[in-house]
């Protein structure tokens, strides 16, 4: 059993903050086109791409994002980042409901450990990393603000965490 931890990484509100009038510094806007032919406007920080790569070196990066494939397709090239793999999820998404995802994770990432960054981890969510015995690391972030440095620093020490006990 691989004990590279995966790192779980959500797309709105994390890499792509929501909620302001201006977007915070280092942040372009992208107009992608979904395969279902719907335009949407994005706020990415190519900063948050180099951060990944990085964390990449650690971890197993996984989507686990409302975006899925198109997370794959659309903004992987934008940040810079390779295809990852995509969890599926098989409820529809329920902004503001972490608990619609929490399901397919737990299927995903098995007995593996893992780090999810996402910007809607509830109480649900919580519960249940407490009683995985595999190390489990959740990072809520600021959905008007996403990745920060500081999320960056923790995940890199959770990684050298895991790895030391390996």
């Amino acid at each position: 059993m691989s004990q590279t931890p995966y790192l779980l990484v959500d797309v709105d509100g994390v890499l792509a903050p929501f909620a302001f009038a201006t977007p915070p510094p280092g942040f372009n806007r992208h107009t992608v086109l979904a395969a279902n032919g719907r335009e949407h406007h994005v706020w990415l920080n190519p900063a948050h791409g180099g951060w990944l790569r990085t964390l990449g070196e650690q971890f197993e990066l996984v989507w686990a994002t409302g975006w899925e494939h198109e997370a794959a397709r659309l903004l992987a090239p934008l940040l810079g980042l390779p295809q990852l793999p995509v969890i599926e999820f098989t409820q529809l998404p329920v902004f503001g409901v972490p608990l619609w995802k929490l399901p397919d994770v737990d299927s995903y990432v098995a007995d593996r450990p893992v780090a999810w960054i996402d910007d809607d981890l509830d109480d649900a969510v919580a519960r249940w990393a407490s009683r995985r015995e595999s190390p489990t690391l959740l990072l809520k972030t600021d959905r008007t603000v996403g990745l920060t440095r500081k999320h960056v620093a923790e995940l890199v020490d959770f990684a050298e965490r895991v790895a030391g006990a390996g």
